[in-house]
């Protein structure tokens, strides 16, 4: 059972881990959500630009 310690330090260190990678995507996922939004928003002021009489 000495060892225990060193097993438990691991798990908090994958845990920490795990949970910093999880974040990171969270924020990058934010950040394609907000390129993708603007995307569209140019996407919709084109359409108008190029067909102005179908709305």
């Amino acid at each position: 059972m000495q060892n225990a310690s060193y097993v438990v330090a691991a798990y908090a260190l994958i845990w920490l881990g795990v949970l910093a990678y999880v974040g990171w995507l969270a924020l990058r996922m934010r950040g394609v959500r907000t390129e993708l939004e603007t995307v569209r928003e140019l996407v919709e002021e084109r359409d108008g630009e190029a067909f102005p009489d179908e709305r």
